[in-house]
């Protein structure tokens, strides 16, 4: 492996992995003729909507926040009213209409309500793509907008770190107010970054025009949260970072406002503007509020002179911005965590942003030299996320009503803190930052090893109720892998000692590195490559061939290899190369006696190689091969290698979670695969009932037709829903499913549907 000074020729993390005979390819320079703003946005864009976009629509809706706003989507178009939210059989006052708006436009684009019975085939994909391409559109912005201000390498960092932190691509497969909210949020952000910074920009009123439509969007999304976050950050920044509060300052300020000549004067250029109406001006703000009323103004005045009250007998304003603003925010309003301390989003942001909290302490110390009137734009970043991260978490964690995901807009100002340090990293290498790294290690560890136990963090993050039930066999069952066998952890290991050793044997065995690889250096990499050839023997061989004695044979033949190294002239070290060949020779044979006199079946290497692994096992060995492929990065100070673990574990983890577990996972919080059954078996004359359930999913796939039997009466109904002549369908929790035999009376037949499709409800028939 390189060292760290013989890697200072190469000059981008790209360059270091793919080569510069790759960057000199046609296809390399067809894009870099591409312009520098284009590079980034497609690059990050790209990846993003590669993590975000397949198998999106391949399940149905989570209950109960999707299938809620979803059914509100679903009568605006049965009703032909996008401006007055409906519920069920009243107004709906408590979220704003973009959400809606975009699953609204979803459903009429895939044809959802055209047919009679079940929704639309991929009504899924409808609702969920728009939420998406906002999020890859955030993605792409905050890049480009980071990287016009710093450089392409921190713009490219943003964006990846942003795209694989788990509760950002998480919340993105949702169809929830806060997606919306925090990625208009991040576009009006951005947008601002390039309209205030970039002083090479050639459409500046633009920029700040556009910050002002997204912001608009942001309170379209979720209320005054999103006008008030991005106003409140860049206030705070003027006040620290722009305005100069000296006696001076302020005089001119107040000469500016009670003097016409004064004005005449900056008019004419024969006086500076006062800073604060000059940024004022900058920013466009008069003309700029205009804008931001002309977005988000029509419905919420509309919706204020609304008469009619909610199914609580609230009007409109009430609602909205007492009972789900101020009371949500003081008081506490439905919440499944209440009374969380201060240390509540700090864990859930260790689990938020893995496994990028390696990266945390390095931020916080490149961030606390930062000089608030710093003439550095890139300073002036740093500063507005500090306060992005800062302000945002003293909000949410101040707040009354708390779920695991309303860390959400923290994440994007936090994405640009680590890209920063990741940036600060490749430039003044590993050993300027060791101690920061240290601390990171420490981070990795714990946050890892909370999530590979208990992988239900990586679910509560976006779910409402953390108390549901979890399928625990998803991640405790063996992985299904191959047809005639599951997954074993010689498998594991194979791959880690073949991928160890190839790549340091192209270092080592290289033409370019003929006259620098050591002897020691070749023979580690042959060493992890033929370990590696032996476990697949083993494992190949579906545990019938002794792995001791395969790893015994690879020993012999990397002791081999020293010894002729040792007996070459010329070669430095020859004695210490004939004592590693000694004793790798003495154990080889010692491990092929072993190995081929025992049967297989005492073989113990052999046993912990052929024992099958689970989710949890396998994310607690990849969690653990990647930190220490870390360390050994670390301490050998290969700048490429430590990225490069770092990257693959963070695309990894995004892409499993996204193309895999996240379907496997959905199959358990959705009613539609339920509702697929009962709409393919039903009779013309066979209504669904809902016993004892109030998770919206019943509401939407049933088109609102869907007997409720949540009350006080709901026994004496279903018993007399039972006495009825006829099949009868009826959708119950599986905990609840004894209560409702004993309810239909034990002369009634209770036949579950494809019992185990879902743990939590049932589709049961009763005859």
């Amino acid at each position: 492996m390189a060292s760290e000074g013989e890697q200072e020729r190469e000059q981008t993390f790209t360059e270091a992995i793919l080569g510069k005979e790759t960057l000199s390819s046609n296809w390399m320079k067809r894009w870099l003729t591409l312009s520098f703003s284009t590079r980034v946005v497609v690059a990050t864009a790209g990846f993003a909507a590669l993590l975000f976009l397949p198998y999106l629509g391949a399940v149905g809706l989570w209950d109960c926040w999707e299938t809620h706003y979803g059914e509100v989507a679903r009568m605006m178009i049965e009703r032909r009213d996008y401006v007055y939210p409906f519920w069920e059989g009243s107004w709906f006052f408590s979220k704003p209409p973009l959400t809606m708006w975009l699953q609204a436009l979803g459903m009429q684009v895939v044809g959802s309500v055209r047919t009679d019975g079940a929704l639309g085939l991929y009504t899924e994909w409808g609702m969920r793509v728009p939420f998406a391409l906002l999020s890859i559109a955030a993605v792409g912005l905050l890049s480009l907008a980071v990287a016009r201000v710093v450089n392409r390498r921190a713009g490219l960092a943003t964006g990846f770190i942003l795209a694989t932190m788990p509760l950002y691509f998480l919340l993105t497969r949702q169809t929830v107010t806060d997606t919306p909210f925090v990625t208009t949020f991040i576009c009006a952000m951005a947008c601002a970054l390039i309209g205030q910074l970039d002083e090479t920009t050639k459409h500046r009123s633009a920029w700040w025009y556009g910050f002002y439509f997204f912001a608009g969007l942001a309170a379209l999304a979720k209320g005054l949260l999103g006008v008030g976050l991005p106003a409140v950050i860049l206030i705070l920044y003027a006040a620290l970072s722009v305005i100069p509060w000296d006696s001076a300052s302020l005089e001119s300020h107040l000469r500016w406002l009670t003097k016409r000549g004064f004005r005449k004067d900056v008019r004419e250029g024969r006086a500076a503007m006062p800073v604060l109406w000059a940024q004022m001006f900058r920013m466009h703000l008069g003309t700029g509020i205009l804008v931001f009323l002309a977005v988000a103004g029509p419905w919420y005045l509309t919706l204020s002179l609304f008469q009619s009250v909610d199914d609580e007998g609230k009007l409109f304003w009430y609602r909205f911005f007492i009972h789900d603003h101020l009371n949500r925010l003081t008081a506490g309003v439905h919440t499944t965590t209440p009374g969380g301390t201060f240390i509540y989003f700090i864990e859930q942001g260790g689990f938020a942003i893995f496994p990028w909290v390696a990266l945390l302490p390095g931020a916080f110390a490149v961030v606390a030299r930062l000089k608030l009137r710093s003439e550095k734009k890139a300073d002036h970043l740093a500063i507005i996320a500090v306060l992005w991260v800062a302000f945002s978490f003293w909000l949410l964690a101040s707040s009354a009503t708390k779920f695991h995901h309303y860390v959400f807009p923290v994440l994007p100002g936090m994405a640009i803190l680590l890209a920063l340090f990741a940036d600060r990293l490749w430039e003044e290498g590993i050993s300027a930052h060791a101690v920061s790294l240290i601390f990171g290690l420490v981070l990795f560890i714990l946050v890892g090893k909370d999530l590979s136990e208990n992988p239900k963090n990586f679910t509560d993050l976006f779910v409402y109720n953390y108390d549901r039930p979890y399928p625990q066999d998803l991640v405790s069952k063996p992985i299904a892998f191959f047809a005639s066998r599951p997954l074993w952890t010689g498998d594991l290991v194979t791959l880690v000692l073949l991928a160890f050793g190839v790549y340091l044997s192209f270092d080592a065995f290289s033409p370019r590195a003929k006259d620098k690889a050591t002897p020691g250096t070749r023979a580690v990499a042959l060493l992890l490559l033929l370990g590696g050839v032996a476990t697949l023997g083993a494992v190949a061989s579906q545990a019938q061939v002794s792995a001791t004695a395969l790893v015994g044979l690879a020993l012999l033949a990397v002791a081999s290899v020293l010894g002729v190294q040792s007996m070459r002239p010329g070669t430095e070290g020859r004695s210490s190369l004939r004592l590693a060949a000694g004793l790798l020779a003495v154990a080889g044979v010692a491990l092929a006696v072993r190995g081929f006199t025992k049967s297989v079946a005492e073989d113990s290497l052999l046993k912990a190689l052929s024992e099958p692994v689970n989710i949890k096992s396998t994310l607690g060995f990849t969690f653990a091969v990647a930190g220490a492929m870390a360390v050994v990065a670390a301490l050998m100070r290969a700048r490429v290698m430590l990225f490069g673990t770092f990257w693959a574990l963070a695309a990894g983890v995004a892409l499993w979670f996204n193309w895999s577990h996240w379907v496997d996972l959905s199959h358990h919080w959705t009613q539609r695969d339920l509702f697929w059954r009962y709409y393919a078996q039903r009779k013309a004359d066979e209504p669904i009932v809902a016993y004892m359930m109030n998770w919206r999913g019943e509401t939407l796939y049933s088109r609102n037709t869907v007997e409720q039997y949540r009350g006080s009466d709901s026994n004496t109904r279903i018993r007399n829903l039972a006495a009825r002549p006829g099949r009868e369908w009826v959708l119950v929790e599986h905990n609840r499913l004894n209560l409702l035999r004993n309810s239909v009376g034990s002369d009634k037949i209770v036949t579950p549907i494809d019992r185990d499709i879902n743990n939590k409800f049932v589709l049961v028939t009763v005859d």
